[in-house]
């Protein structure tokens, strides 16, 4: 992954959401957490700024202390965000990153965001001296939910979906354009406003 130039190195060091984060995969050491905490690196991101774009690999697992992230492609007609990331979740195209292959999507900065990234290096190192840094692959493996999701959309009606995503994604609402949440569902803009004028 290539950071761009509008990134910025913080001082910001704040490490208690991540910790939070592994601790609910395993009870990792204050050594082990400690190791983790060193491969961190602290970056700011301003609005708009992309943390991956097209043809780029992406290399680091990240985590979003503030502020939110979009991740989405192109296609021909328009562009399709496949989730949103905000405080306290990982971020990543998975498939790039498991892969280390050239990325085909963008994951840029919808609002202004501190966030903590981890390369896939440190990570194998990690593993390689706590074994029990393995259970990484479960944080991982949750990031592939996304292309469940958009191999599902076809399959339910616009107003299932938009109830599912307002029982696992409330605050996406107010947060998000409705153009882009409407992407997120599969479906226009008008449909979802027709959809939200029936369920709400």
């Amino acid at each position: 992954m290539i950071l761009n130039n509008a990134y910025s190195i913080t001082e910001m060091t704040d490490f208690s959401g991540i910790k939070i984060s592994l601790l609910k995969l395993y009870s990792f050491s204050e050594e082990q957490l400690n190791q983790f905490a060193d491969r961190l690196t602290f970056k700011k991101l301003k609005k708009k700024d992309f943390l991956l774009k097209p043809n780029q690999i992406s290399n680091c697992l990240t985590f979003i202390n503030s502020g939110s992230l979009r991740f989405y492609t192109d296609t021909e007609r328009s562009e399709l965000t496949i989730n949103f990331f905000t405080e306290n979740q990982w971020a990543a195209d998975i498939e790039s990153f498991l892969m280390q292959q050239p990325s085909k999507n963008y994951i840029e900065a919808f609002e202004n965001s501190d966030i903590a990234l981890i390369t896939l290096k440190d990570i194998h190192e990690l593993m390689d001296i706590y074994p029990c840094f393995r259970m990484l692959n479960a944080l991982i493996a949750n990031l592939a939910i996304p292309t469940t999701h958009l191999a599902t959309i076809s399959t339910k009606n616009p107003d299932k979906r938009y109830k599912e995503l307002l029982l696992k994604h409330p605050d996406w609402i107010n947060r998000f354009p409705q153009m882009q949440i409407a992407s997120y569902l599969g479906m226009t803009p008008e449909t979802l406003s027709r959809v939200r004028s029936r369920v709400c």
